[in-house]
């Protein structure tokens, strides 16, 4: 996909259309899409994922229908008005509608696209052969052109700018869930949608991906705060330590060999380079430092219309990145039962290597205790 995709229209049929190549090199007779990132991605739709069908079938050949249920059907078409609606009543069967359009009883080859509830799924199975849709769509979305770009870049924005708010508000004696209520609600006032924060405090913060408690901040302990939110359906997620007053010298060497580590894996993230290669990039540095043990966990992932997708960063993923791609890189080390650090930045690549969208300070100090 060019990194200087049209826009509107122009741009939603040049997606479909690379769909229908991918679909018809990978054998397949049709692509059939639910209510998802990948419906968002190929039609601009926003449609509800419930127990109601909705599903877009795009053939090999032939112009592209969406099954949907009478009380869906409005939205959808006002969103899509170019898009045929194969649109069901409560009593009917919609599964039979779209067994009728898709020539189910020649059982052809359908590529199925995540988040196709179970249901539908076991009667596609048992009536046509089904593999996942991933191998034609995940490789045209994590080229993000150049309107996707300008959005991710503003949702980084967002966030540096609340976790340092964050950080200046956190104080002893708070609870993560009031130090995560500040967060979300700032999302909102910047005009964000679905935010979603980690606060993980003392201990929490050797638990990777730690449930926001109860339990309050203390005096001389790290706060780790991971957060993000959609800013025009694209996603940001950063990830900051910082300590409530003095850090132990041991918690200082730590946060600089994690920092080093994602300043190598920001380096490693170059036009062509294999996706394990920032892993491995980032992961030197904390093997070095003796801590290789304590890093549990793959250096970094997509982010666009959700907030993990491909690429994936890590150990035996070969796919070469390519300019355009948008992934995170975020080494940590955890020290279980005691605390935890990890920092993480978005980087888009680009043909001079990977350039960072976050630029929030790195410094463990909250914003008030700097100099």
């Amino acid at each position: 996909m060019s990194a200087s995709a049209p826009a509107g229209a122009a741009r939603i049929q040049l997606r479909l259309e690379l769909a229908r190549e991918a679909v018809a090199r990978l054998g397949g007779d049709w692509l059939l899409v639910p209510p998802s990132p990948d419906l968002v991605w190929l039609t601009g739709a926003h449609a509800r994922s419930t127990e109601r069908l909705v599903a877009f079938a795009l053939p090999r050949e032939g112009e592209p229908f969406c099954v949907v249920p009478r009380l869906e059907a409005e939205a959808l078409g006002a969103e899509c008005p170019w898009l045929e609606l194969a649109v069901w009543e409560e009593h009917e069967d919609p599964f039979a509608i779209l067994a009728r359009r898709m020539s189910l009883a020649r059982r052809p080859r359908v590529l199925v696209g995540e988040g196709l509830r179970v249901a539908p799924l076991l009667r596609l199975a048992a009536e046509a052969a089904c593999v996942p849709a991933a191998a034609a769509l995940a490789p045209l979305r994590a080229v993000k052109d150049a309107e996707e770009i300008r959005l991710l870049e503003e949702a980084a924005r967002h966030a540096d700018i609340i976790v340092e708010a964050t950080a200046d508000f956190m104080r002893p004696g708070m609870s993560e869930i009031e130090v995560a209520r500040f967060v979300t609600d700032r999302f909102w006032a910047a005009g964000d949608h679905e935010p979603w924060v980690i606060v993980a405090s003392g201990p929490h913060s050797a638990l990777p991906h730690h449930m926001t408690s109860e339990r309050r901040l203390a005096e001389d302990e790290p706060v780790l705060l991971d957060l993000g939110a959609f800013t025009g359906g694209y996603g940001s997620d950063i990830t900051r330590t910082y300590w409530l007053g003095t850090p132990p010298e041991e918690a200082v060497r730590i946060h600089r060999v994690v920092d080093e580590a994602r300043a190598r894996g920001i380096e490693a993230a170059c036009d062509g380079a294999p996706c394990e290669d920032v892993d491995r990039a980032a992961r030197a540095v904390i093997e070095r430092a003796g801590h290789g043990a304590h890093f549990i966990h793959r250096t970094g992932h997509g982010v666009g219309l959700d907030v993990h997708e491909p690429p994936w960063l890590v150990a035996g993923n070969r796919t070469p990145l390519a300019r355009g791609m948008v992934h995170s890189v975020e080494p940590g080390i955890y020290l279980p039962g005691r605390y935890g650090v990890r920092l993480e930045d978005l980087v888009v690549v680009e043909e001079g290597g990977g350039r960072r969208l976050n630029t929030a300070p790195l410094d463990p100090r909250p914003p008030r205790l700097r100099t």
